[in-house]
């Protein structure tokens, strides 16, 4: 005898499915909690290289000013002070999400957004 004299049943088939279902969902969410996993790592990355950035940017400011005017320091712990305090303003508008508030950001998201029909205003 063969597979094609004995059908699988209903519940056999049901099973399989079902089986199979199940380990596509099991899939779907290990893909989610790796895509979740690699956002929190860019976002990580990206707050690491604005730190840098903002300090070495304010230190050859500071340094260039200091040169430039002949004086002690000064400008250079006011520019490092100050690259810092942008480090922190542009940690809180990544964390806010602010930073999509202008260009492709925005337009991605109003175009998104359900009966937005590309125009501004009321829509009529």
């Amino acid at each position: 005898m063969t597979d094609r004299d004995n059908p699988p049943s209903r519940e056999d088939v049901a099973a399989r499915l079902a089986a199979v279902a199940a380990q596509r969902e099991a899939e779907r969410a290990e893909q989610q909690n790796r895509q979740a996993a690699n956002a929190a790592r860019g976002i990580g990355f990206r707050i690491a290289i604005e730190l840098v950035a903002a300090i070495a940017v304010g230190t050859a400011m500071g340094y260039g000013l200091d040169s430039w005017f002949d004086t002690a320091p000064v400008f250079l712990v006011v520019m490092i002070v100050l690259g810092f305090c942008a480090f922190l303003m542009n940690v809180f508008r990544i964390m806010k999400g602010l930073d999509q508030s202008v260009g492709l950001g925005r337009a991605m998201r109003e175009a998104d957004t359900p009966g937005h029909d590309g125009r501004h205003g009321n829509g009529a």
